[in-house]
This record gives structure tokens, sequence and C-alpha cells, in this order.
């Protein structure tokens, strides 16, 4: 008798231990299962029945019971580790300080649980595309990719584009050009909305002869929006430009001290499509007159199984640049086919 006590006490810890979360929806369908993470208005939501995640709209939540800790962050932009439940429209969160906050549950933006794998906190993507034209036996190769690390405190991002050109100059000649483009950002949450950040940006580019372009970037920035639909932030700081030709180019090689004004849309709230565009302004303080602009959008499609169709545009303008036979602008259009994560 005593060995069947003894067992119900280790299965009922054991059981107790390893609770489930609880979902219910609007139309009061309840499901038992864990919950993944929560970001751009979706809930991952995992159960023991299905191999594939459950895909949930945030707005269609009436009740969640968790038993997990998670890094939550809420439309302010204020990041808490805690726990956190879902009552008639309102979240509960109770950070690991003892402090409980309580906001409608529209104001919740994103969360994941801390005890996930490193992995479980990145956002990753690659794409790639191949044209080839019988024209001047013209091919073109493109690859494409970014990754992302969300925590509490920072948020390190990286990001690559890389675009090969091969054509025909005529029966004996075959001109081969590149455009790689590549860096990364580190953005360290403050308080509320605000943030620190820094960043490295590089291009090498043979149709503006450039070898290799370096901007080094430090500055503040700010969330004006934050929501289920879109993301915006705007930043600001100071930027070095040093900049390395290739021989044919005539020229030297130059280092310029700059401004910066960078914003930077994320936007979501449309069915299965994705829109991601940026602005980068550099008017120059040292080389004066003289103003650069980085613009780019992205588009993304989604198929089944975490595949999309992307397409690109990607523009550079410099109003003076050292080199006066190239033209001010360069401009790159991108149409491929990829993976997220």
């Amino acid at each position: 008798m005593q060995r069947f006590i003894l067992l119900g006490i280790l299965l009922f810890t054991f059981f107790n231990n390893h609770a489930q979360d609880i979902l219910t929806l609007n139309n009061d369908d309840t499901i038992v299962g864990d919950v993944k993470s929560f970001d751009k208005g979706v809930l991952i939501y995992g159960t023991s029945y299905s191999k594939s995640n459950f895909k949930i709209d945030w707005k269609s939540i009436k009740r969640l019971q968790t038993n997990d800790t998670y890094i939550i962050q809420v439309r302010n932009g204020k990041s808490i580790s805690g726990t956190i439940s879902i009552e008639d429209s309102l979240a509960t969160i109770t950070g690991n300080d003892s402090i409980t906050v309580v906001v409608p549950t529209i104001e919740v933006v994103y969360l994941n649980s801390i005890s996930k794998v490193f992995w479980d906190r990145m956002s990753l993507s690659i794409d790639g595309g191949y044209t080839h034209s019988k024209a001047a036996n013209n091919d073109q190769l493109t690859l494409r990719g970014t990754a992302s690390y969300l925590s509490t405190k920072i948020n390190p991002d990286l990001y690559f584009n890389f675009v090969d050109n091969a054509i025909d100059a005529n029966d004996s000649v075959r001109v081969r050009k590149r455009r790689h483009n590549y860096g990364g950002n580190v953005r360290v949450f403050l308080t509320n909305s605000w943030f620190g950040i820094t960043g490295a940006d590089f291009l090498k580019s043979d149709e503006m002869l450039m070898d290799l372009r370096s901007t080094y970037t430090l500055g503040l920035g700010y969330y004006p929006i934050r929501n289920h639909k879109m993301y915006l932030n705007i930043s600001t700081g100071a930027a070095i430009n040093d900049e390395r030709y290739q021989a044919e180019a005539m020229t030297d090689n130059t280092a310029t001290t700059e401004g910066f004004v960078n914003a930077e849309l994320n936007a979501f709230g449309l069915k299965d499509v994705s829109i991601v565009s940026s602005l980068n302004y550099f008017p120059s303080i040292t080389d004066w007159g003289r103003n650069r602009l980085n613009f780019n959008v992205n588009v993304k499609f989604d198929l089944p199984k975490d595949f999309y169709i992307g397409m690109g545009y990607t523009l550079n303008y410099d109003s003076d640049p050292n080199i006066e036979s190239i033209s001010t602008s360069d401009y790159v259009v991108q149409t491929t086919v990829g993976w997220s994560l």
C-alpha cells in the first residue's frame, strides 16, 4: 500500500512540475499545450497531439494560464522577465522582482520563454535567386540573409546582400561585376521605448569602383510605433565613413565624419505579406555639402513550411562622389525564394 502511495506522490510531483499551459479562445474553445513564443501579433502554440504548431491571432485569446518564465515586452518598450496570465482582455505580468503590472492584452507585443535554448530567441532568413538571359549571355546570382537575437537587454542583428553579375561585352570578353553589402547592428534597450545603437556597414561595388566603403555608427533611437501590425523606430547620431577605391578609380582613399538619421519600418499586419524598409541619411560634417542616402525595401510573400517569395529594391545615392566619371546613384532590384525561422 505504501508503494502505491509513494508512486502516486511521485506522479503528482512530476505532472505538477511539468504542467502545461491552458489557452481559451474567444469562442470558448480550450487548448492544453505549450506557449512557444509570441511576436508580430501571432502566438505560436504547441500541443502533444499535433506535430505542427498552431499560429493563433493574439486578439482571439480570451484566457491564458502559463507555467513558464518569459521575456515579455509591452508597447511602451519596457522589457520584463517574469510570468504572464491573461483574463478578459487584461494581461497580468509579474516580474522576477515580484512587481506586478496589469496592462490591456493588446499592449503586449512580444514574449519568449527564458527556458528556451539560444536558437529559440533567434530569427533567421536566407534567400537567393538566379536569372539568365540569352541576350549578351547575361547571368545574375543573388544571395541574401538576416539573423537577429532578442533579449530583455540587447538586440544584435547581422545581414548580407550579395549580387554577382556576368555579361558578354563581346565575343572574347566577359565582364563580371559584384555588389556586396553586409554588416550588423547592436541595440541596447534603455528606459521605455528608447535604445542605444551602434553598427557597422560594408559595401563593395564595382559599379561605383568601390573596393570597400566602411561606415561605423553610434547613436540613440526611439520606437514611436510598436504594435501588432508594425514596428517603427528612428535613430540619430554620428558616423565615420572610410572609402577605399579600386586602382582604376585613380583617386585617393578618404575618411570623413558624418551625422546620420535612420528610420526603419517593419509592417506585418497584412495577411501572408510582410514589408521591411529602412532609410539612412548621412550628411557629411567634414566634407560639407556632401550627402549620402541608403534606402531599401523588402517584401515577403509567405508560402507553406516557412518558405517565402521575396522582392527587394536597394538604392545608394551620393551627391558628391569622389570620382566624377561615375553616377551619383546605384540601385539593384531582386526577386528571390527563401526560408525563414
